[in-house]
């Protein structure tokens, strides 16, 4: 938040607490400064173009801050400190995120379809997305993850764009379109896998990033496709209580905290490395990695000759490895058998 250098102390003071208590039980963290200070630091760079020092403005910063979000603090004819109130709100509360994030905590995941201006290119991908989730919900008794409630699908209309600003800008969607476009929420209200636009927005790319989330944690899924950017959201007592009802357990108590910070240390530095050589640390990587083919459709001689082929260039080196330790045993299992011969003649003649 950025004010002017002849604003009062009380006032910074008093909106300071107010940014303070807005943000209490949120991922986003206020940071107060004047005009002055805002040129000396870091904060220099966010600092909107129009800003003169007055009147104050907030910035909304992303977490790799590339990206930011002016919001004008002031109204005209009224105080920054009646104001503010409501413009902070605005960045963690809008009405159709919380009907969203709702959804999104209680159930596997959200398919979010941001509609654009042409109506006929929104039905079809509300349909896509419809075949996707009734994929994935056929799926789950099979997941490595035990999940109850299936994915569902959400929207927001062109209407409802300027009321979700902030929401939709965490999201890297700033502006409307005509084609519509999908975004994938789950978890804490985390995005999983990029904004899904133009040709890269069909069935196969929403199944694909559905079906990651079903994949185990501990297997040495890449955490790029688990901690993906957070919505700014309030996860306030109510929240967590749900939240712990659902679980079965508190998932911010102390041993909790130790198991998962003993599966996330579990590979190193190369934890995620295997996992992504399957799907990938992009889209199109994730695609090919979950591509099905049918092998028994294939020509028995090429069905056979193929996987034969990759198995001896692949396994080679394993091979010999063998070859060479099952000759170091057979000699170490040959010398104690003479060995023994040998202890056995020496009781025998001492008897």
């Amino acid at each position: 938040m950025y004010v002017g250098n002849a604003m009062p102390a009380s006032e910074r003071e008093a909106l300071q607490s107010i940014s303070t208590a807005t943000f209490y039980d949120s991922n986003v963290k206020p940071q107060l400064m004047t005009f002055d200070q805002a040129g000396q630091g870091e904060a220099k760079a966010y600092v909107p173009d129009s800003f003169n020092g007055e009147p104050p403005v907030a910035v909304l910063v992303s977490p790799d801050k590339k990206t930011t979000l002016p919001v004008p603090l002031a109204k005209s004819g009224a105080s920054v400190l009646q104001t503010a109130w409501d413009v902070l709100e605005s960045m963690l509360d809008s009405p159709k995120r919380n009907a969203i994030l709702e959804r999104v905590f209680d159930c596997y995941g959200v398919v979010l379809i941001i509609e654009g201006r042409d109506a006929v290119a929104n039905r079809k991908v509300r349909s896509m997305a419809d075949h996707a989730v009734s994929e994935t919900t056929a799926k789950l008794p099979g997941l490595e993850k035990e999940i109850q409630q299936p994915p569902t699908v959400e929207i927001i209309t062109t209407e409802e764009m300027e009321a979700e600003r902030a929401f939709l800008w965490s999201l890297g969607i700033s502006e409307v379109k005509d084609e519509p476009r999908v975004v994938i929420l789950y978890g804490r209200g985390r995005m999983i896998g990029p904004v899904l636009d133009g040709e890269r927005l069909n069935r196969e790319s929403i199944s694909a990033i559905l079906d990651t989330i079903g994949l185990n944690c501990e297997c040495g899924l890449d955490r790029k496709w688990m901690q993906g950017v957070m919505v700014p959201l309030k996860w306030d007592r109510e929240r967590k209580q749900k939240v712990v009802k659902q679980l079965g357990f508190n998932p911010e108590s102390p041993e909790i905290r130790i198991e998962m910070s003993q599966i996330l240390a579990k590979s190193g530095p190369g934890q995620g490395l295997h996992r992504s050589k399957i799907i990938g640390d992009t889209l199109d990587e994730l695609l090919t990695g979950y591509r099905a083919k049918n092998l028994a459709a294939k020509n028995t001689s090429e069905t056979a000759e193929e996987p034969f082929a990759e198995s001896l260039e692949t396994n080679n080196p394993p091979q010999e490895g063998f070859k060479i330790l099952s000759w170091v045993s057979m000699g170490g299992i040959t010398i104690l058998i003479v060995g023994g011969l040998i202890v056995l003649l020496a009781r025998r003649k001492g008897l």
